[in-house]
């Protein structure tokens, strides 16, 4: 990937913000076929919004523009005030009690609402765990991780 692909990634993404008055600092590296943007902003919580769903937005509105800007295959991947990591570290977390709990119990346990990046994070951790299971049920956005016994 081009290191210009990568500035003008950083730069469309500090526009943006700027054409919506957010006053922000916006850093970019490139990792393999994707373009890592992190904003460091007091906006924090207004660009994250209710569960991420405004970055989420914000990242799928960086991968349009990039994506007309190049034949490669690019992935742009957001990320205000590191709100992605801590997230994943909180969701592991969750599912490292959920297995705790589904091996002292033996009931299925449900764990909390997740985006679909963020469940096919943590069946891929599960896939690794011995005696536990993880599917997927429900629909849309109400589609939740279930860890069981195997």
């Amino acid at each position: 990937m081009s290191p210009e692909l990568v500035e003008s990634a950083k730069h469309y993404l500090a526009d943006l913000l700027s054409f919506f008055e957010i006053n922000a600092d916006v850093h970019a590296e490139s990792v393999d076929d994707t373009i890592k943007l992190s904003v460091d902003t007091e906006a924090g919580g207004r660009l994250i919004g209710h569960r991420g769903e405004t970055l989420a937005s914000l990242q799928h509105i960086m991968n349009m523009l990039i994506r007309h800007q190049t034949t490669e295959r690019v992935y742009i991947h957001v990320d205000i005030g590191g709100y992605r990591q801590a997230r994943l570290e909180k969701l592991e977390e969750q599912t490292r009690e959920a297995v705790e709990q589904v091996r002292a119990s033996g009931e299925e346990v449900a764990l909390p609402m997740m985006s679909p990046a963020e469940r096919r994070h943590i069946h891929s951790i599960l896939t690794e765990v011995e005696g536990v299971t993880s599917e997927s049920r429900g629909e849309g956005n109400r589609r939740r991780l279930i860890v069981r016994a195997a």
